[in-house]
Formats: structure tokens, C-alpha cells, sequence
């Protein structure tokens, strides 16, 4: 059994490096479990313990989904939190998801994909991200919520998006490992 995910590799930027070394000296005082540059990713499918038999369905069903797929770009522009304000969960870069955005699309592509491979698809609602951070406990809850409300919303990254990785991810108490085990490329065109 391995523990997969699909999604698009993000080599980090200087946009990028720099809002996490920002975040990570203001709350260094708090229980955060933070993200290495090198392995962020913008997670469109977690398929969690699977074994090395369904993976040859589960790359079958998505390459024929993502065949006619564009490259298209895609921007990193906004932070935000999941949880509440005051039960605060993950810290996140992403972007404004318009249902017109080709990653919306593509989410979508992957995730029927993976249903037909035999995943359940997902409850919750798609938010393309990067997560910076894990909240594990913040102690000092208005000077978080200060540092978050004084981010800049600005554009810290923007790339091409030209193909999906499959990832294995391994656990470990240091922090986890990513294995790309698979490359599935787009062969659309763009416009």
C-alpha cells in the first residue's frame, strides 16, 4: 500500500519563499508545522492508502481525462486560513477561484477520473492552494489574526501548468517525503 495524492508541482518562487520565511519569523512562537519550499503542491485529488494494483487504473483513467488538457497559467495572489479565527487550521497561499479558470476544469476532470478508478470524489468544495502551514495550537490568538490580517494580497507567483504528477507520500516524524512516481502530461493545445 502506498499513500498517493494527484497534483501540480509548484517550484517555489521568490514571491512564494519569501511570505513563508515572513510568516515563519512573525509566529515563531507558535505551534505551526511549516511547509518545505521544495515540497509544495497544489493538491487536486488525495487518494490516501491505495494499493500498487489499482495504480495502474487510477493512471489510465486520468491521462485519458487530462489528454485534450491545455498548458494553461495559474496565479498565487491571496492568502487565507481554513478553520475559523479562532480555530485556525492551515495557512494557504492560493488564488480567486472563478469556475471558468482551467484549474477549476481540471480539478473537476480528475476527480470524475478518479471516481471511475473507483475514489470517492471529494465533499468538500475545491480551493487551489499551497498549504504553507499546519496549525497544531496558536497561544496568542489577536496577534495571529493581526499577522494574517496585514499580509499583502498581492501576486506572489504565477506559472505554467503542463502536466499532473502522481506523488507518493511518505511519513515521517522530520516531515513528510514526496515521491513522484508518475508524470501525466497535457497534450491539448493552447489557443
Amino acid at each position: 500500500m502506498k499513500r498517493l495524492f494527484i497534483a501540480i508541482h509548484v517550484p517555489c518562487n521568490e514571491g512564494i519563499t519569501d511570505l513563508l520565511e515572513r510568516l515563519r519569523r512573525q509566529l515563531i512562537h507558535e505551534r505551526i508545522n511549516w511547509s518545505k519550499p521544495e515540497n509544495l503542491h497544489l493538491t487536486l485529488k488525495f487518494l490516501g492508502e491505495t494499493s500498487d494494483e489499482s495504480i495502474p487504473g487510477i493512471l489510465k483513467e486520468v491521462s485519458l481525462a487530462v489528454e485534450k488538457v491545455a498548458p494553461f497559467g495559474l496565479v498565487f495572489d491571496r492568502t487565507g486560513i481554513f478553520g475559523s479565527r479562532y480555530d485556525p487550521r492551515i495557512i494557504w497561499v492560493g488564488n480567486h477561484l472563478d469556475a471558468q479558470q482551467p484549474v477549476a476544469a481540471l480539478a473537476n476532470q480528475v476527480l470524475d477520473a478518479c471516481a471511475r478508478a473507483g475514489f470517492e470524489r471529494d465533499r468538500q468544495n475545491f480551493v487551489p492552494h499551497l498549504t504553507l502551514g499546519r496549525i497544531k495550537n496558536i497561544n496568542n490568538k489577536p496577534y495571529f489574526q493581526q499577522v494574517m490580517a496585514a499580509l499583502p494580497q498581492k501576486l506572489f507567483q504565477e506559472m505554467m501548468v503542463d502536466k499532473l504528477i502522481l506523488f507518493e507520500s511518505i511519513l515521517r516524524k522530520e516531515g513528510p517525503i514526496y515521491v513522484p512516481l508518475q508524470q501525466i502530461e497535457f497534450k491539448g493545445k493552447m489557443a
